[in-house]
């Protein structure tokens, strides 16, 4: 052993230089990238450096439009003034956040009634429908998830529902983008955010195919930003974790748990800023504490919780008459 030291006596002096400039620059960029992220969070709005949607393109579309984080980010870009083209499932509910949104902030609606879990004849009406509209920004929301926390093979629905969900979170995304991104490109700007999910950046156990889904969204949206960040289009994937909606079933708020309209106004204005971001301080903390937990931890620890939330969910479901699993 002394040998060895004794050979790299010469090499000590490059090793601590260049094991001291290694340091420095990991501190240099911890700092920017932690005061970049309190600029864009807490400054940037406030000081006017945020995308101006409205100069991107007039209209703003919207899928999964009517509840939650959609909802949110329809609000917000109404807000910021773009007329707002609302896209989801239930006619009713479409007029009702159109009218509310008209009444409030001024602008122009447009609603289309579409259900994303069928099959791609769907697009042929939407296509339709957004002619002669000038697009300036889509917003990649609408998407499905699991009843409940489950093992694959015993997922309620089967093979039915993997289909309904494969078309409503991976392709309606897909084809979305198709529809709207070649007049964006002709007019060299446009914003394209794909909502992606925690559960799309690494496996949740008992959520297999969502968390396959989100994973597509994820390298969808990524993907499409390297091809297209030369040409004026800014591509954008949120990758939320709890957030109170339908989807995650809960409506309790809390320092990590944030209302859906507050977390689109928070996502919003990271536009340009972030490439992929988790669109919150409180969700991009939660990121880095499950991103530093080792792989071979964080997988057990994951089902575990999982398979908590399973049983809390169907105890629930029994007491409602409601549960139709074994």
């Amino acid at each position: 052993m002394a040998g060895f030291f004794a050979f790299l006596g010469p090499f000590q002096s490059s090793f601590a230089f260049f094991g001291t400039v290694a340091v420095v620059l990991f501190v240099l960029l911890t700092c920017y990238f932690t005061l970049r992220s309190i600029f864009v969070f807490f400054l940037a709005e406030t000081l006017g450096m945020t995308v101006p949607f409205k100069e991107m393109g007039e209209w703003a579309v919207v899928t999964g439009a009517t509840d939650g984080i959609g909802k949110g980010y329809a609000f917000d870009l109404a807000r910021r003034g773009c007329n707002i083209v609302l896209i989801s499932r239930t006619l009713e509910k479409l007029k009702n956040v159109a009218q509310e949104i008209e009444t409030i902030y001024n602008v122009r609606t447009k609603v289309i009634a579409v259900d994303f879990t069928a099959d791609e004849s769907i697009y042929d009406k939407i296509k339709e429908d957004l002619a002669g509209l000038e697009i300036g920004t889509l917003i990649n929301n609408v998407g499905i998830g699991y009843p409940y926390p489950e093992m694959f093979h015993k997922v309620p629905g089967g093979e039915e529902f993997f289909v309904q969900m494969i078309r409503c979170n991976c392709v309606a995304q897909t084809l979305m983008t198709r529809i709207v991104l070649p007049q964006m490109v002709a007019r060299k700007k446009g914003v394209v955010v794909n909502l992606s999910s925690a559960a799309g950046a690494n496996p949740y156990p008992m959520l297999a195919v969502y968390s396959a889904t989100k994973a597509f969204n994820d390298f969808l949206g990524m993907t499409c930003e390297q091809e297209y960040r030369d040409t004026g289009v800014i591509f954008q994937v949120i990758q939320p974790f709890m957030v109170a909606t339908n989807l995650s079933g809960t409506k309790k708020t809390n320092l990590f748990v944030l209302d859906a309209k507050s977390y689109a106004r928070s996502c919003l204005n990271t536009v340009g800023w972030f490439p992929r971001t988790n669109g919150h301080p409180s969700h991009a903390v939660q990121n880095w504490i499950v991103s530093h937990i080792p792989a071979i931890i964080r997988g057990p620890l994951m089902k575990a919780g999982m398979t908590k939330f399973r049983e809390a969910s169907i105890a629930k479901l029994k007491k409602k008459g409601l549960y139709k699993g074994e």
